[in-house]
């Protein structure tokens, strides 16, 4: 059963080796197709205007990795729509430095390389990490922990390779920055609470105006507390799956993907031991 691995930190990324080695140990197939540096904040970015150039940079057959000079997207894309990566069973995206959680999914390139993989015919999975510190920032200060992230990606990949996932779908997961409290919970997407006056203007030395984002603010970007979003779910301590169907405006798939994601989640708790 083979697993196409990717992310957008690049193919060194502690994330993505974490993850690697974990499906590695599940006795699953990995091969690694991801972009030769961070890529991230790109969402679907693809290139289109130029070759996409690949390279072996390791020396085992069976589960190979290359470095790709493109987008997280365009390594799915080089992967599936070529004879790189045949049979492969399930998309992984991540495990991502730093959580991907409510509106900032959709300028994710970890999500983004997930939403490829679906559109292509292969159900995705995306796993990000929240960092030590629990916090909501949009770029992360502290480390990560990756053991929790690998059994959850590993179980999830497993999971997908027996039975796949409904076309067109997704499922984003987050994992809270110190170990579970809670069991794990199938959530919605949160909501950002952006506002203006969130730039810092300023002008450089030719008189040019700018804008910088604050993404390293002492305080989170706002969000709207609400429950049951995945937000709420690591606020509380709690893995949270979120799944998402890509057949824009038909129920019947995200009725099944949610079916399918809550049965994962008592195989993930059991895993954790945080099954009743």
């Amino acid at each position: 059963m083979t697993v196409l691995l990717t992310n957008d930190d690049g193919y060194k990324s502690d994330g993505l080796t974490a993850a690697r080695d974990a499906l590695l140990a599940a006795d699953l197939r990995v091969v690694t197709v991801a972009p030769d540096g961070p890529r991230s904040g790109g969402s679907r970015a693809a290139t289109f205007r130029r070759p996409v150039r690949f390279d072996l940079v390791n020396d085992d057959a069976t589960n190979p990795v290359y470095a790709c000079d493109g987008t997280p997207v365009d390594c799915v894309r080089v992967a599936l729509m070529s004879d790189l990566v045949p049979d492969v069973k399930v998309v992984v995206s991540g495990i991502n430095e730093g959580a991907n959680l409510g509106d900032d999914t959709t300028y994710s390139s970890t999500v983004g390389a997930a939403v490829e993989g679906a559109l292509l015919g292969v159900g995705s999975i995306a796993v990000s990490q929240q960092s030590r510190d629990r916090r909501f920032r949009l770029v992360d200060r502290e480390g990560y922990d990756w053991d929790v992230a690998g059994v959850v990606t590993a179980e999830l990949a497993l999971a997908a390779c027996a039975e796949p996932l409904p076309a067109r779908t997704i499922v984003n997961v987050n994992v809270p920055g110190s170990a579970p409290e809670n069991p794990t919970r199938v959530v919605r997407l949160g909501r950002r609470a952006y506002r203006r006056g969130g730039l810092e203007e300023g002008r450089n030395e030719h008189g040019h105006g700018f804008f910088t984002f604050h993404v390293n603010d002492e305080e989170d970007p706002p969000i709207h507390v609400e429950p049951d979003t995945d937000f709420d779910a690591l606020d509380h301590g709690a893995v949270a799956l979120t799944p998402l169907s890509l057949a824009w405006g038909e129920g019947m798939p995200f009725k099944e993907i949610r079916s399918w994601t809550e049965a994962q989640a008592s195989r993930i708790d059991h895993r954790l031991g945080l099954a009743p």
